[in-house]
Parts: C-alpha cells; structure tokens; sequence
C-alpha cells in the first residue's frame, strides 16, 4: 500500500480533473487501487430517476466481469439491500453482516463473486439524490482479508473530495437522452420509438411509443421495465446483451452500427396481431471505452395496421431534400403511382419524375422500392446520421 501524503494530494488533483472529463475517473480509480491495493477498485451508480444500474467504472476489472454482474449477478448480490440502507459516507463491510457460513452457500458468492478471486467487500455510499446513489467498492481476494483500518482512515480524509467531485459532476452517472441522443429529436419522431437499458428498463418512450402501448398486446411498460411476450423476451434481451458486450470487449467497434429485427405475432388462437421492432445501441461516445456511462438500445416500432408517417423535416434535414421532393418523396411512401403523384400536386408528370431522379440522387438510392423501404426507416437513419455527425448534444461527449 502506498498512504502517503504525496499519493494523497495526487488523488485529490485527479478527482477535480473528472469535473471536465468524466474519462478521468478511471484514472482516480486506478491511481487508488495503486494506494489501496487489493482486487479491484469498482466504481457503479444507480439511476434514479430509472433505477437502474447506470454506471460502472473499475480498476483491475476485466469487461466480462463487469458485464456478468450488470446482465445477472446484480439481481442476487445480497450486500445491495445492506448498501441501499446504509447512510451516505458511512462504511459497509461485508464481512461485518455475511461469515463464512453464509459465503460458502451463498451463489452470488460462489458463481461469481469467488470464481473472480474476490471474496471482501468494503464500500461507501458516496451520494444519494433522487437523480443518482454513487458507490465506491473495494474488494479484496481471500487471503488478503478484509481492509486495513490505516486504509479505511486515508480513505476517510479522501471521501469529501469524491462526494463533491460527484455532486458537481452528477450528470456522469445518470442516464441523460439529451446527452446520448437528443431528447428533443427522439421525443418528436412520428414513429415510436423507445431507450432502453440493455436489461430492459425503459429510459424514454416517445409520444408515438406511448400510443402504440394502447393498440398491441404485444408490448407493454410495467414497473418501468419493457414487457414482451415470453417466447420473444428472452431472445431480445440476449441479443441486446450482447452488443453491450461487443461493444465493451471491442472498444474500438461500433457495436450498434447495423439494426437488428423483432418480428412478434400473437400467440396461437388469439386474435391476430403482428409487430415489427428495429434496434440498435446507442453509445454516448463514439469510443465509449471499456466501462463507464452504459449504452442504451434505441427500439422502433411498426405496427401494420397504422399509418407510416414520414417527417418532412427530418427527411430534408438528413438528404437536403426541397420542400417538393419531399411532398413527392412522402406520397411514394404511401403507395401512390407517379401519374397520381402529378395529379395530386396539379404538376406535370415529368416534372415529378425529374424531382424522383434528384430524390435519387441526393439518397444514393436508384429504384423506387429502394427509395421507399429508405423512407420508411427515415426516423432511425436521421438519429444515427446525426449522432455520428455529432451535431446531437453529446454525440462528441
């Protein structure tokens, strides 16, 4: 271990360099891990607005384990009821509540906890609003024994600097969509369209989403969670896990580059019902890095039975269309022949068909059905052209 003053004044620096750069504290949680010694230094945050685990950042902590515990072990891990009433700024030791009676028959304890050479806990509430509980943990392995009192009493003297460095700095633990996508662009799309955490809970549904809820069975919101069938549930979950988990193994990869599909029908013998869900992972940064801030899957809906709208202003927002090859673009997505197209407009035909060849153009598309099946994902492709670009509120955070 290494208490000493100078390693103390360097951790308080590095704790009010995160104030500007949320990715800094990675480096106070390994700059402490080098102080503290021990497994792992964690650093995890539940949303409160949500509640759900919103943050993780951690120190000798490899991706798979972070993600086993976000996608399972979270749910039995029994020191989180002894935490969640533990008053902020004071210690939980894990050793002080579970013996090792208890350890030995505990699974939390024995499929994960053990197997990733960790065996005591100390940790400390470091705020609790209704925005965001932040905890610090510390684990150490079996034969290290729980944490030193000298250790306890240096991270006494650290602790205001982390509780105001996270007070300031709340906005780095809690699940923000204007920061990740763009509140206001998400909220306004005519398609629904919901945020998701990878486990389910629902972070926004659109005006469009909220009306869907009342015309299929297909797809419900109870306790803030997403509501599948069950033959369907499972299989989507998995897959949204595992872009988490490209994403957090493959730093460097856009995990969420391509949509994925849902295709849900009633069950046998009840009445007919069909859903189609597109879905993709929307980081908050483009290299998000191995922890941090998790990712949220961006889900649209199309329900056959209503009527596909196409939103003029995201349409020329996204390919630079004018006012009339947007009217033209919009009435192709509706089915409607060119000949009816002019009708309608009360212009010539081949002023419509030469407003179709620019629509080509600026699209990169060359057949109509091309151009249609292009139209009708309009909403996700505006979002994602938009976040790469980083012209949404945090697409460069």
């Amino acid at each position: 271990m290494d208490l000493s003053q100078a390693r103390f004044d360097t951790l308080v620096n590095l704790t009010y360099d995160t104030l500007e750069d949320r990715a800094a504290w990675r480096t106070v949680l390994e700059c402490l891990h080098g102080a503290i010694g021990g497994r792992a230094v964690h650093l995890l945050a539940f949303d409160g607005s949500h509640g759900a685990l919103s943050y993780s950042d951690g120190a000798d902590m490899a991706p798979q384990i972070d993600l086993e515990y976000i996608q399972k072990y979270q749910f039995i891990d029994p020191r989180v009821g002894h935490m969640r009433s533990q008053r902020a700024g004071g210690w939980l030791h894990c050793h002080e509540h579970f013996d090792d009676a208890f350890v030995a028959n505990d699974p939390f304890y024995q499929h994960f906890l053990l197997p990733h050479g960790a065996r005591y806990l100390s940790a400390c509430k470091l705020l609790e609003n209704d925005s965001a509980t932040v905890i610090l943990a510390l684990l150490r392995a079996p034969h290290e024994g729980p944490l030193p009192a000298e250790a306890v009493a240096f991270l006494d003297r650290l602790l205001p600097h982390l509780q105001r460095a996270c007070r300031i700095g709340l906005a780095h633990f809690v699940y923000s969509t204007q920061a990740l996508v763009g509140h206001a662009l998400v909220d306004r799309l005519r398609q629904p369209v919901m945020l998701l955490t990878t486990t389910g809970e629902v972070v926004l549904a659109n005006d469009a989403a909220r009306c869907l809820l009342g015309a299929t069975s297909l797809v419900q919101v109870a306790d803030n969670r997403l509501v599948l069938p069950e033959r369907y549930r499972d299989d989507f979950l998995a897959q949204c896990n595992q872009l988490e988990q490209t994403l957090r193994n493959h730093p460097g990869r856009d995990g969420g580059q391509a949509f994925r599909s849902l295709h849900m029908r009633s069950a046998p013998r009840a009445a007919e019902d069909v859903l189609y869900g597109f879905f993709t992972l929307m980081a908050p940064e483009r290299t998000m890095g191995t922890f941090g801030l998790r990712p949220l899957v961006m889900l649209f809906f199309y329900h056959p039975t209503s009527l596909q709208a196409i939103d003029s202003a995201l349409l020329a927002a996204a390919f630079g269309l004018s006012h009339a090859e947007c009217r033209v673009a919009s009435l192709l997505a509706d089915g409607m022949p060119l000949k009816s197209i002019a009708d309608t407009l009360g212009v010539q035909y081949d002023t419509v068909r030469k407003q179709l060849l620019s629509i080509y153009q600026k699209t990169a598309t060359n057949r109509q059905p091309e151009l249609v099946r292009l139209l009708l994902q309009l909403p996700a492709t505006a979002v994602r052209r938009e976040f790469a670009a980083g012209r949404l509120a945090g697409g460069r955070a």
